[in-house]
């Protein structure tokens, strides 16, 4: 399964690297939040981490351009459970 995840537009290297490893990518400022199985925001962005806990739980990751390795990281451990749960009959 390819999950689609929203990535903050300023985060370019984030967004090119998650495609890399086969995720389906959005830019936050168009993403249907509905569709969107996880989003990645700029850290630096005051408005957005201020609001992390009222757009999504834990598929909410704050982070910088050189955060790469985390974000991979939190997204394969928090992914692996709704994939899980999806293919549970």
């Amino acid at each position: 399964m390819s999950f689609l995840i929203a990535v903050d537009d300023s985060l370019h290297n984030i967004r090119d690297v998650l495609q890399k490893e086969g995720y389906q990518t959005v830019e936050l400022s168009t993403a249907d939040f509905r569709d969107v199985d996880a989003f990645v925001i700029d850290r630096s962005n005051k408005d957005l981490v201020k609001r992390k806990n009222t757009i999504a739980d834990e598929r909410v990751i704050a982070a910088s351009d050189s955060d790469t390795r985390m974000v991979l990281d939190i997204l394969r451990e928090n992914l692996k459970y709704y994939e899980k749960e999806l293919n549970e009959p």
